[in-house]
């Protein structure tokens, strides 16, 4: 090789180098970037979790509560290691998830309270039924 073509080879491994650096750099800005977003959505998950909990979905919804916290801990677990996109994927699932198990906790309970109230009024009709007319 002659000193030309190397210099051009040399030149070129240069700029291949500093090109493969730049979109590391960037790469890497890009995570820290959504890091703030990340840590925001887990927190959101956390709390729709804690509200389906509260809402009783844990004997009403146990199916799709269970479902909520096995994505917030994916979401918990890929935020620890950097992986930004992907804990932020898993917490908006989450949050779906707990919304839903909270929801279905939430109408079961309101279809207990009508059937309640509904075999009150049967009672009530019964008993009015019975008085002398």
């Amino acid at each position: 090789m002659n000193a030309p073509t190397r210099q051009l080879s040399r030149g070129r491994s240069v700029r291949i180098a500093l090109a493969a650096s730049s979109l590391a750099a960037l790469s890497i800005v890009g995570c820290a970037r959504n890091g703030p977003l990340a840590s925001a959505k887990v927190s959101q998950a956390e709390r729709a979790v804690d509200e389906a909990q509260q809402a009783g979905a844990a004997v009403r919804a146990p199916l799709e509560l269970r479902a909520a916290q096995d994505k917030l801990t994916t979401a918990q677990t890929a935020m620890a290691k950097g992986k930004n996109d992907q804990a932020i994927r898993a917490a908006e699932q989450a949050v779906i998830d707990g919304e839903y198990a909270r929801a279905l906790a939430a109408n079961q309970r309101a279809n207990s309270v009508a059937d309640e109230i509904g075999q009150y009024i049967k009672v009530l009709r019964q008993e009015l039924d019975r008085l002398p007319k």
